[in-house]
């Protein structure tokens, strides 16, 4: 499957299911790397302090580590997958903002379906001149103040 030819809905449904990316392996693999070289520090701290700790302590500790480590990796899952959704919802947003027949209906939805989350200030940006005529060009039904040729 050419997922390029694809329309964006139709992607986002194949990519779901595919294996994740070389990257997200990659960093799968570090992570792991770094939880064992841990734990082989920690078991080597232990074959040495073992006169001094009880077999139960470096248990506990093993316990933890590995608690952390699955804690961080659905983490790391969660965010991927919010990312993932924020983005095809962007694309989705975009894909529909393009397809309308006119300017003003185009800016109509790009205002309704906003493609990302903005933590903007409520201060308004626009003057007053600017403000009416922005509004002067979203009430012209008929299209006499805009004319897409």
């Amino acid at each position: 499957m050419d997922l390029n030819k694809m329309c964006p809905q139709q992607r986002a449904r194949c990519q779901a299911y595919m294996e994740p990316s070389k990257e997200a392996q990659r960093w799968t693999a570090l992570a792991k790397q770094r939880v064992c070289a841990t734990i082989n520090v920690t078991k080597e701290k232990g074959l040495q302090d073992s006169n001094s700790r009880r077999p139960s302590d470096n248990k506990t500790r093993q316990d933890a580590l590995v608690g952390q480590l699955k804690a961080a990796e659905a983490r790391n899952r969660i965010r991927q997958k919010r990312l993932n959704y924020h983005n095809y919802r962007a694309q989705e947003i975009n894909l529909m903002i393009s397809s309308q027949a006119t300017a003003q209906r185009a800016l109509r939805v790009e205002l309704l379906l906003p493609t990302s989350k903005s933590k903007m200030k409520t201060n308004d940006s626009l003057d007053k001149l600017q403000r009416r005529r922005v509004e002067e060009i979203l009430d012209d039904e008929r299209e006499l103040t805009l004319s897409r040729a």
